[in-house]
């Protein structure tokens, strides 16, 4: 996937070499079209600009230069023009004496526009200004970028992002997924990152609601993203720590236009492909745009890659993770043997080569689909005021594969103790501890679901010199979980009863464990066979208002001003079909939350002009007010300093705030088999103040029980932040930024259980929580959701671009983009130790951040000239530092560096189709070995397990 982040900058446009065609009507629908196919920002004020009329014209210089053209349009206008930045122009009013303004053409019947754009005020701010240069770091990902990224989902676009690192979820992770797509920016979780819709909240996900799901947003009905990298809570209130994600979609399309995608990894597998259809149409007083879409992704099997084909990474310099649960059954005696079942009868010793391969089953990227349907609308009541309407719908679903149940007797939920008379027991004394691997249910099979609507509707207008928006949303999201092939506790635990209480007389059928594979016939199946169900709904519904302008001047220049009020209401209603409150064997018991909350908040801005144009004091406060924890307000500050016409320096404080989710103040009976470490397997354990001797080294999964706490605070942040923007003016075309972060949290709220179970081992402490038996073995874990932890997340961005434009070269285009994480400090628990996780891997099945790269950059190359256009990106990934027990000892390792290179050629038609050819991962790189990855040996949320992968599109407008 080739990315290049694209905020404004670069060199000199170049438009079409047969000339652009600019529609009649006012200045600002002719500047739109202008921008657009000359592929540049242009800024304009519309209340200004809707006040001219201009006829439809066609311009062609002869060099196919920009500026002539824009020259051409304003010439006897009483607008100039002056670059803001090399991929921007600021289209402003000229000095006119009294005359030429009485000559004006008079102002049109028409629709006004917010921003006439392609510009736009960025993401971070409710203030509308000529400055394109913000108190923070803000990357765009905009046209032609999306189209010549070959990506399908805003998820995949997003992945390789330098500033995106840690515990993201897509469809690359399988085992512990749901079908969502979330993003995590600086490593922090992805309920610290803010996802925003045209600026507007949207409602999380049906699965825990801690997130916004971005698989509900298809990707073709996207204008352009824009990322902000800083704190942004006293704009946006909650879950704006790391920063904020703000889609924009498309809403002045005009015209026809089809889209096919075909894509498929070399290997064969992983068949993708994409389909949408836009349609829109402005009339004398409003405009409409819809747009269908269609995506499905095939499967791709762990089997089916050499590095996801074994759970036995022994020869790589890992350890041994397969399963301890096999078909033939490991059988643990009194006499401390343990025994398995031979397919030609009776018993041998079981040893550790016994263990079972459990990605012969899995899939590595989960196979699914996705339709959408998306409406914009837009009806100018007066010259003064627009109605305004968008509906979004989408409808996904995704199917996970897992290998079939398997049974851990004496640590599931339950009493599965084979009765001595139950009739397949040969040893005749009960029988505690079977780990059986179940094949003649099947593999386990999850059915996800989600269907989500999204209205947001009102009004927009001018006053005056102040601009007013007042918006009403309504927002849906229903998701469902189904998992098959389980085993109900319940019954599996009558059926290994001796005939006294199993029989047909109580309708309950005996159970053979202790046989080979094949030994549980259809009947005893039947009787055992389950599934789990859980049913998720999120809703939100809010109220905006929300006006900016300029609330005076003096000699400095203008103070611009922004304020507003919201209101939102909040419900989830989530839970499952828990066999009487225990979990499924196989799966994992969601448990059930019900909750709602009513938030009102009011929340004002102001940028006032120090020096001018060379100082300036931007501010922010947001106090918000939450029914069910109480008040909050946090403010932000920030200077920008122009010393020198090519450099901008800019530092900024803030505050910021996330409110306990619904889903960590309410949920109850939530149990799974977490895939962790006891350090009281290892051959010192007697050494270790909390073991009561050697437990069981064969466990790699132990039962835990995590629960809501309605006495949760906030979790709250200090965002710093410093930075420079430097164009030099004898280097046209060139500009670098870089800007160093600073993030510190409190009362992070966290449930760790291998915190826990750590803390238990070495210090002997929390016996409360880490419940073991008689044989020092760890029979359940209960973790609730607690303020107890802080973070420090510090680094530096970087990038670079530089653009050249030629008359017989076409245009050039390179970008370079780097984040380095200085520190990631954690403390899971007040008086524990505090460490620095940046630059380590450590699996979130385990209670861990994921990976957090010490750098993590992409560079590409842009390149277009007449019909051509091509693009060749290299994402790169630094190395990692893991560390795992292995056989008493502590080992650490290093996860390799790893690159990608992808490419794409495109060609446009003369009749307007676009044919496109394109190639991720070139040089067929596979993810770098990481021993402790619970999914496939590696972390599918930083890397692509696919390899070399083709894929090509069809376009065409009209």
């Amino acid at each position: 996937m080739a990315l290049m982040i694209a905020p404004p900058s670069g060199a000199t446009a170049i438009c079409p070499q047969e000339g652009v065609s600019l529609p009649s009507g006012t200045l600002s629908r002719a500047l739109i079209a202008l921008g657009r196919q000359c592929k540049i920002s242009v800024l304009v004020q519309t209340a200004s600009a809707d006040n001219y009329l201009v006829s439809e014209q066609a311009l062609t210089p002869e060099d196919g230069a920009f500026e002539p053209i824009l020259s051409q349009l304003l010439d006897d206008s009483p607008f100039t023009f002056q670059r803001i930045s090399p991929r921007a122009v600021a289209v402003v009013k000229r000095e006119m004496d009294a005359k030429d303004i009485d000559e004006l053409a008079p102002r049109p019947a028409g629709r006004p526009e917010e921003v006439t754009v392609i510009g736009h005020s960025l993401t971070g701010s409710h203030l509308r200004h000529l400055q394109l240069e913000s108190y923070a770091p803000v990357d765009i990902l905009a046209q032609p970028e999306l189209e010549i990224t070959g990506a399908q989902t805003v998820a995949q676009l997003l992945k390789f992002l330098p500033a995106v690192s840690g515990n993201s979820t897509s469809t690359a992770v399988s085992n512990g997924g749901d079908g969502t797509a979330t993003v995590t920016l600086r490593g922090l979780p992805a309920s610290n990152t803010l996802v925003l819709i045209n600026g507007r909240r949207i409602v999380n996900n049906g699965f825990g609601a801690e997130a916004a799901d971005l698989n509900t947003i298809p990707l073709s009905s996207v204008e352009r993203i824009e990322i902000l990298k800083d704190g942004a809570s006293a704009v946006y209130g909650s879950d704006a720590i790391a920063g904020v994600v703000n889609i924009i979609l498309r809403q002045d399309f005009e015209g026809l236009a089809f889209n096919s995608y075909f894509g498929q990894a070399q290997e064969g597998d992983l068949q993708t492909e994409s389909h949408h259809l836009t349609w829109g149409n402005t009339g004398e007083r409003g405009h409409i745009m819809l747009n269908l879409a269609h995506y499905s992704q095939g499967a791709l099997m762990s089997r089916d890659r050499p590095l996801s084909a074994s759970a036995d990474n022994r020869n790589r310099g890992g350890t041994d993770l397969r399963s301890s649960a096999t078909p033939s059954g490991y059988i643990g005696l009194d006499d401390d043997t343990v025994v398995t079942s031979a397919e030609s009868g009776g018993y041998h010793n079981w040893t550790q080569e016994d263990r079972y391969n459990y990605s012969e089953f899995t899939t590595a990227v989960v196979p699914s689909s996705r339709d959408s349907i998306y409406l914009s609308g837009a009806y100018d009541f007066s010259d003064s005021s627009t109605g305004f309407l968008e509906v979004m719908g989408a409808s996904t679903q995704a199917e996970t594969q897992m290998a079939p149940t398997p049974i851990f007797s004496r640590f599931d939920n339950g009493d599965l103790t084979i009765a001595a008379d139950n009739i397949y027991n040969p040893f005749g004394t009960p029988i505690e501890d079977v780990r059986k691997r179940v094949l003649e249910l099947g593999p386990r099979k999850q059915f996800n679901e989600t269907e989500t609507w999204r209205l947001n509707t009102g009004l927009k207008g001018l006053w005056n010199s102040w601009q007013w928006k007042l918006t009403m949303g309504l927002h849906h999201t229903r998701a469902k979980e189904r998992l098959t092939n389980l085993i109900d506790p319940n019954r599996l635990s009558a059926g290994l009863k001796g005939p006294d209480q199993c029989s047909a007389e109580s309708d309950c059928v005996a159970v053979n464990l202790l046989g080979p594979t094949g030994s549980i016939d259809t009947r005893q199946l039947d009787f055992i066979r389950s599934e789990s169900r859980v049913h998720g709904i999120s809703r939100m519904a809010s109220l905006t208002s929300v006006a900016d302008g300029i609330l005076g001047s003096y000699s400095q220049g203008e103070i611009l001003a922004a304020a507003g009020l919201e209101f939102r209401r909040e419900q989830i209603n989530f839970r499952s079909n828990d066999a009487d409150g225990l979990s499924f064997i196989g799966g994992s018991a969601s448990g059930s939350a019900t909750g709602e909350r009513i938030i009102g908040e009011a929340f004002a801005e102001i940028s006032a002009p120090l020096l001018k144009d060379q100082l300036w004091l931007d501010g922010a406060v947001r106090y918000s007010d939450y029914s069910d924890f109480g008040t909050t307000a946090n403010p932000r500050i920030a200077l920008r300093w122009r010393p020198h016409p090519s450099l901008t320096l800019r530092a900024s404080y803030a505050t910021g705030f996330k409110a306990p989710t619904l889903m960590d103040m309410n949920q109850s009976g939530y149990q799974s088999q977490e895939f962790l470490f006891d350090p009281c397997t290892r051959a010192d354990a007697l050494d270790l103040p909390g073991c009561r001797g050697q437990s069981d080294d064969a466990r790699i999964q132990y039962l835990t029980e995590f629960g809501g706490n309605p006495e949760l605070n906030p979790e709250t942040s200090d965002n710093r932040s410093l930075g420079a923007v430097w164009t030099p003016a004898f280097s046209d075309g060139f500009s670098a930024t870089v800007d160093i972060y600073d993030i510190r949290q409190n009362d992070v709220i966290d449930t760790s259980p291998q915190y826990l179970i750590n803390q238990n081992a070495f210090e002997g402490l929390y016996s409360d929580r880490v419940l073991r038996d008689e044989h020092g073995d760890i029979t359940r874990i209960l973790a609730t959701r607690l303020n107890i932890g802080a973070r420090e997340v510090s680094g530096v961005d970087l990038s670079l671009r530089y653009e050249q434009d030629s008359e017989t070269q076409g245009r050039f285009r390179w970008a370079f983009n780097a984040s380095h994480m200085y520190r990631y400090l954690n403390q899971a628990a007040p008086g524990s130790p505090v460490e620095d996780l940046a630059g380590t891997f450590v699996d979130p099945a385990s209670g861990g951040a994921g990976s957090l790269p010490r750098w993590k950059a992409n560079s590409g190359v842009y390149w277009d000239r007449g019909r051509w256009e091509g693009a060749y990106t290299i994402h790169y990934v630094g190395p990692l530092q893991e560390c795992f027990n292995h056989n008493a000892a502590l080992v650490e390792r290093e996860i390799d560096s790893w690159f990608s290179h992808d490419l794409q050629i495109a060609y446009r038609s003369p009749l307007g189709a676009r044919f496109a050819l394109g190639v991720d991962n070139l040089l067929n790189q596979s993810p770098p070995f990481a021993a402790t990855a619970f999914n496939d040996n590696y972390d599918g949320r930083t890397y692509e397990l696919s390899g070399r992968y083709w894929y090509t599109t069809i376009a065409y407008s009209f």
